[in-house]
């Protein structure tokens, strides 16, 4: 005879000498286990004429539901929360344990005379290369002048955290302007001429961008540098640029 389980609506063949009624059977599509009952007869007629089932002939009046699709709905979305989450933490923990200078690291003027010695070492280990300065005209901040270059590590051990300053001196060396940056954010030329003041600002000192590309600079490694002037003054003749930080990793060394 035929059975129909009382959750999905699923019918299947059960033969006769096994049928009881009050035997629990188990739905072979959604796992159920329900009691077998005499399904009452109901003659053909108007949809309004026929009678529900009562609730001794269908024990469970519950809305039929599909367990398995809204099960993987909730797991889905509880796995991108958690690892939303994981992701987060271990950004928080990681900005912890490596925390950077700031926005403008003036390491060089606040280094203790005790600790000078270390400081040049650390500071004579970067050599900056590839250095070239240009202008750009920016659709919202007007003509910027841009000095990039790279930053390479030829120290023996892994290098984090380099900064530099560079200066905008006039035709009698004296310095018209000056700006601190830390190393490890590229821009594009196309950046450079669409973003605003404050998305230059905020991309240049990405936490993000920096732990990846300005930590843990191996021997030999190199990672660039981008220093912007907005509205550079007219008697510009010339630009320095000198690292001011450089800090030996903890997390690995490279050894000799």
């Amino acid at each position: 005879m035929l059975v129909t389980c009382s959750r999905c609506d699923t019918t299947f063949s059960l033969p006769d000498e096994l049928f009881k009624p009050g035997r629990k059977v188990r739905c072979s599509n959604c796992r159920y286990v329900f009691p077998l009952y005499v399904q009452p007869v109901v003659q053909a007629g108007p949809a309004a004429d026929l009678p529900p089932l009562s609730a001794e002939a269908r024990p469970d009046p519950a809305p039929r539901v599909r367990p398995r699709k809204a099960t993987s709905a909730v797991l889905s979305l509880a796995t991108a929360v958690l690892l939303v989450l994981l992701g987060y933490g271990g950004y928080l923990l990681y900005g912890v344990l490596f925390s950077a200078p700031g926005d403008a690291p003036d390491q060089a003027a606040s280094v203790p005379d005790g600790a000078r010695a270390d400081y040049e070492r650390r500071i004579k280990s970067i050599a900056l290369e590839d250095i070239r300065q240009f202008h750009v005209d920016n659709t919202s901040a007007g003509r910027m002048l841009v000095i990039q270059g790279m930053a390479a590590n030829r120290s023996d051990v892994n290098k984090d955290y380099i900064a530099v300053e560079a200066s905008l001196l006039n035709a009698d060396n004296k310095v018209l302007s000056k700006a601190e940056q830390l190393c490890g954010v590229p821009l594009t030329l196309f950046q450079l001429q669409t973003l605003g003041a404050a998305e230059l600002k905020e991309a240049l000192n990405s936490r993000v961008t920096i732990l990846t590309n300005n930590t843990d600079i191996p021997p030999g490694g190199k990672t660039p540098f981008v220093v912007i002037f907005p509205s550079p003054p007219k008697d510009v003749r010339t630009f320095e640029v000198r690292v001011i930080e450089a800090r030996d990793s903890p997390v690995r060394r490279q050894d000799g």
